[in-house]
C-alpha cells in the first residue's frame, strides 16, 4: 500500500444503487488515508456520498429508467443513445468545477464512459474505470458472450447513427474519437472491478492493470456476529422490480419453506402491491440486505453482481431469477460454480425447486463450496485494495516516485 496522502481523487458516479453503493466505500477509505475527494453525482446520490466524506457536486442527469416492456435487444440499442446524451449532458457540468480545482486522477462509473474519457484527456490527468459487474474490454465483453451484436454489428440500422452522435461530442470537446465498441465495453486502461478474478469470466485475460477487489462493504457490515437463523431472503433488486415477479418468487419461496420466515424487500415499490402474503412472510419496501444475508439460510435473487457478492461473503446459497442479460450470465457463473442454481428461462421458481435448493444449503459440499468462495471474495481486498489501485494510478509526483 502506498503512503502518499493528500491526492485530489474527482470521482464520477451515477445514481443507480449497485453502482453507487461500493463507491461509497472507497470514498470512506480514500478519505481515511487522508485524501481529498470530490465527487460529481446526481442529486440522489449526493447525500450518501456527502455522508462517506466527499465534497459533493451535484449534476442534473438526463438518465431516464429502463422501459419495464423493452426487450433486450432493443434495450442493447436504446441504452447506448441514452448514455451518450448523459455525457453531453454531463461534460460542461463537471469541467466547469474540474478546471479550477484539477484532481490528481479521475475515477468513473462504466456507464459514464463518454464522459470519463473526454474529463481525463480535457484535463490531462490518469482515469480509472469503476466497473460493478463484470469488467469489459478486449478480454472479455458482455456483447460477445452474449451473442448480441445487435448495434455493434456495423450492418446495424442503429450503428451509423450511434457514431455519428460518438463523433460530434468527441469533436464537440476536440477530444480522441470514441468508437462504438469502446462505449459498449467502456474500455479504459485502468480499471476497478468490484468482484474477485476468479469471479469474472476469463479473469486471467485481464493485465495487471486490471484491479478485481471483490465487494466493497466494509462501511455496511454490522458490528455484531453473524448467525444463521431459519429464515429465506426474497430480493429482485431495486432496478425495475415489478410486483408481479416479486410476489410469484415470495409465493414460491412461502410454499417451499413451511418451516422458514421468508423476508422481502421489494425494491422500492409499495408492500400492499404484493396482495395477500402468509404470516410467515415480512415485507418491507427496503432491508438492510447484509443484514439480512448474515442470517439467511438461502437468498432468491434477481442475480445482481453486488447481490451476489454479498451473498458470497456470508456464504449464503442462491436461487437466481434474471432478468437481464447480464444477470443471465451473473447467474450462469454462480450455478457453473455450484453455488446455487439458475432459474434461466425467467418463469420462476417452483416450490419443487426451491425445496430442492433448501435442501442443498445444507448439502456438506455445497457448504463446503460456499465457505471457499466465501474466503475467497473477502480475500479479495475490498476497499484497501481498490484505494491501492487508486493510488498506483497517480502521477508519479504523488505516489512517492517523484520528488
Amino acid at each position: 500500500m502506498s503512503t502518499t496522502t493528500g491526492a485530489h481523487v474527482a470521482v464520477l458516479t451515477v445514481g443507480a444503487t449497485g453502482h453507487l453503493l461500493p463507491v461509497l466505500d472507497v470514498i470512506t477509505e480514500l478519505r481515511a488515508r487522508g485524501h481529498r475527494v470530490t465527487c460529481f453525482a446526481p442529486d440522489v446520490a449526493g447525500p450518501a456520498a456527502q455522508r462517506a466524506g466527499a465534497d459533493v457536486v451535484t449534476y442534473e442527469s438526463t438518465l431516464v429508467t429502463r422501459p419495464s416492456s423493452s426487450p433486450p435487444s432493443d434495450f442493447a440499442v436504446w441504452l447506448p443513445f441514452v448514455l451518450v446524451a448523459e455525457a453531453a449532458a454531463v461534460v460542461p457540468q463537471v469541467i466547469a468545477v474540474l478546471r479550477g480545482d484539477v484532481p490528481d486522477v479521475l475515477l468513473y462509473d462504466r456507464a459514464a464512459h463518454p464522459a470519463g474519457r473526454a474529463l481525463a484527456q480535457l484535463l490531462d490527468r490518469p482515469a480509472v474505470a469503476l466497473f460493478p459487474s463484470f469488467a469489459q474490454g478486449p478480454a472479455w465483453s458482455l456483447a460477445a458472450a452474449t451473442g448480441q451484436t445487435s448495434v455493434l454489428d456495423p450492418a446495424h440500422p442503429a450503428f451509423t447513427p450511434l457514431q455519428d452522435q460518438l463523433d460530434q461530442f468527441s469533436a464537440r470537446w476536440g477530444v480522441e474519437g470514441i468508437t462504438v465498441r469502446d462505449l459498449a465495453e467502456a474500455r479504459e486502461q485502468r480499471s476497478i472491478a468490484f468482484l474477485p478474478r476468479w469471479f469474472q469470466c476469463n479473469g486471467d485475460g485481464f493485465g495487471t492493470d486490471h484491479h478485481f477487489v471483490g465487494p466493497c462493504l466494509g462501511s455496511r457490515l454490522g458490528t455484531g456476529p453473524a448467525g444463521h437463523e431459519r429464515l429465506v431472503y426474497v430480493s429482485a433488486g431495486t432496478a425495475a422490480a415489478e410486483p408481479e415477479t416479486v410476489r410469484s418468487l415470495v409465493r414460491s419461496a412461502a410454499a417451499a419453506a413451511p418451516n422458514h420466515r421468508v423476508l422481502v424487500s421489494t425494491g422500492g415499490f409499495p408492500v400492499a402491491a404484493l396482495g395477500t402474503v402468509p404470516d410467515r412472510v415480512e415485507a418491507h419496501e427496503h432491508v438492510d440486505q447484509l443484514a439480512a444475508l448474515a442470517q439467511a439460510d438461502l437468498f432468491v435473487t434477481h442475480a445482481g453482481m453486488g447481490s451476489v457478492m454479498e451473498a458470497l461473503w456470508f456464504a449464503v446459497p442462491m436461487v437466481c431469477a434474471p432478468r437481464t442479460s447480464e444477470q443471465h450470465l451473473v447467474a450462469a457463473r454462480v450455478e457453473a460454480l455450484g453455488l446455487g442454481v439458475n432459474l434461466s428461462d425467467g418463469s420462476g421458481p417452483s416450490g419443487d425447486g426451491m425445496a430442492r435448493m433448501l435442501d442443498l444449503a445444507h448439502d456438506r459440499m455445497m457448504r463446503e463450496r460456499l465457505r471457499a468462495a466465501s474466503a475467497k471474495v473477502r480475500a479479495a481486498g475490498g476497499r484497501r485494495a481498490a484505494v491501492d489501485a487508486v493510488e498506483a494510478a497517480l502521477p508519479s509526483d504523488r505516489n512517492g516516485g517523484g520528488a
